[in-house]
């Protein structure tokens, strides 16, 4: 270790008894018991028969999944690309994955008992009764029936994502595994227990670090191409296909990148959050949050992007069953209003404020464009979702409660999986050989790059 650097053992040290702050428990859980309270709310006073409440427990779904997978998929390319200015965060990020097994239960959750929402469903609960999905012409596809009958839809969603789950797990193990190794050294019997079942009694951090790098750099390109697919066979399947004639072949890489730009904007807000909490003040610099703000910068960028690319061939092309999504979404005024927001919160203010190079490097205007970005993006799903759910006034206050308490409590969720896990193991990778910059590496600061 470099004399400059901070001390490893601070970090380590601050494990032992680590518990998740008071406030932050309280909140997490009041938002958890909110989002109930709101499904609940949605399910019997509504009266659609719960498809509004399905569908804001779908945006919260495929939201959360976006985070937790998209901070996996931070510490890949952190492995792949031999990066040494996101070791600071790489942990915080993989921890995020941590949520995917509870993200799988509640997606079983909703194909069991919200999968009615779909017009495709034989049974669904919308007033506009079910769509057939038979050709209506030569040039239709007639594989619809087939891809969107509720068995193999349901089997296809647990199927893939559980593959990719699975992926995860193998990843985030191998990475772990050296850091308790070292941890343990260190804290001896105040660690705790179960970090046992993972390092497998082992001693020898030379050597759990050696594998760890090997298995790592092995299921980086594996994971990379699972997350392509899966994601994107998600995005078909559980939001495109709420309009099941409708479709778009770059939906699939547009939601999935826009996953990781959601995982980004999160990763910098628990970063700045939290440092102080994880000690990790001194590992975590305004060159980090730089050039995560970069990214971002870059994610805005290519969401606009997508997003235009995909428009611009439906407005010239001007057939029915491709005009009609954007023009509900884009054009009627219970959701015009909601697509300019969208606008403004996902592309023109993150790009205006994102061109600053100071507001990337202080930490609380850092920490306010992430809120941006998260809500903006919780309004893009509510757009994807929603009008293809109900059909009558927007907005009314009971539906904004639905929707955003809902939300809220999927973040809750998380916000508990991830802490107490932040909690429990090292949040820094301490063993990791590309955590420090390399003597080479030439960076420039201002005079005063402490903060």
């Amino acid at each position: 270790m470099s004399a400059d650097a901070p001390n490893l053992n601070t970090v380590i040290d601050g494990i032992a008894g680590r518990k998740l702050p008071g406030m932050v428990n309280n909140l997490s859980l009041g938002a958890m018991l909110l989002g109930v309270i709101a499904f609940g709310f949605g399910i019997f006073t509504i009266g659609d028969g719960g498809a509004y409440a399905w569908g804001a427990f779908l945006v919260g779904l495929v939201y959360t999944l976006a985070i937790a997978q998209g901070g996996v998929v931070f510490a890949i390319l952190m492995t792949g690309t031999w990066a040494q200015w996101g070791r600071p965060v790489k942990r915080i990020a993989e921890t995020f994955g941590y949520y995917l097994p509870v993200g799988w239960v509640m997606l079983l959750i909703f194909l069991l008992f919200g999968l009615k929402i779909y017009a495709w469903h034989p049974q669904t609960i919308l007033s506009t009764g079910p769509v057939s999905l038979a050709p209506h012409s030569a040039e239709a596809v007639a594989s619809k029936e087939l891809w969107l009958s509720p068995g193999f839809f349901v089997v296809r969603q647990l199927t893939f994502l559980l593959g990719l789950i699975l992926l995860d797990a193998l990843y985030l193990h191998a990475s772990l595994k050296p850091d308790l190794v070292m941890a343990k050294g260190r804290l001896g019997a105040k660690a705790p227990a179960w970090w046992d079942r993972i390092t497998g009694g082992s001693t020898d951090v030379a050597t759990a670090v050696r594998e760890s790098l090997q298995t790592q750099r092995f299921l980086t390109p594996l994971i990379g191409i699972a997350f392509a697919l899966v994601f994107s066979f998600l995005a078909f399947d559980l939001i495109m296909s709420l309009s099941p004639w409708w479709f778009s072949n770059m939906f699939g890489g547009w939601t999935g990148v826009s996953s990781f730009w959601l995982a980004l904007a999160v990763i910098g807000l628990v970063s700045m959050l939290g440092k102080d909490f994880l000690r990790l003040d001194g590992w975590i610099k305004s060159n980090v949050t730089h050039d995560i703000g970069k990214l971002m910068l870059a994610g805005c960028m290519f969401w606009a992007y997508t997003a235009f690319a995909q428009i611009l061939p439906i407005w010239y092309t001007d057939m029915p069953e491709e005009t009609d999504f954007l023009l509900i979404r884009m054009r009627l005024p219970e959701w015009e209003w909601l697509a300019q927001v969208v606008g403004v919160t996902c592309f023109i203010a993150p790009f205006t404020i994102l061109l600053s190079r100071g507001i990337k490097k202080m930490r609380w205007p850092f920490a306010g464009i992430c809120v941006l970005i998260m809500c903006g993006l919780f309004f893009e799903r509510s757009l994807l979702v929603l009008p293809s759910i109900w059909f009558d006034d927007f907005p009314r206050a009971d539906l904004i409660f639905v929707s955003v308490g809902v939300w809220l409590g999927f973040l809750g969720l998380f916000t508990q999986v991830v802490g107490r896990a932040l909690c429990s193991v090292p949040p820094l990778v301490v063993s990791d050989p590309y955590l420090e910059d390399h003597p080479w590496d030439v960076h420039v600061h201002s005079l005063d790059h402490r903060h």
